[in-house]
């Protein structure tokens, strides 16, 4: 995945889960707020994955969340699993396998 995709991909993630609120304070501060949608992080984590497979335990575990909210609970629990079962190489992953370890789906 290329970094800017990957900082794209999570940005549409972070926007679709923001409040009501922080949609309207957005939209003071943005002459047009950010938009996203989680069927858009979904296609945009699933497109990284088939770039690279397995290349970063964020874009898991974020995919694992991005199917939770949309009620994908089986195929959340698969990319939990496979964001469990991947080895850190970095101490941002040290902390991303922690998080995932906390994670309830």
């Amino acid at each position: 995945m290329t970094k800017s995709h990957g900082c794209f991909t999570f940005r549409c993630y972070e926007v679709a889960k923001l409040s009501w609120l922080e949609q309207k304070v957005a939209a003071t501060l943005f002459a047009a707020p950010p938009t996203a949608t989680f069927e858009e992080a979904y296609e945009h984590f699933v497109a990284a994955e088939k770039i690279d497979p397995g290349f970063y335990p964020k874009n898991m575990l974020l995919l694992a969340q991005t199917c939770a909210r949309l009620g994908l609970k089986q195929e959340a629990t698969h990319w939990h699993s496979r964001c469990l079962a991947s080895k850190a190489r970095t101490p941002e992953d040290e902390e991303t396998l922690a998080e995932a370890a906390k994670l309830k789906l």
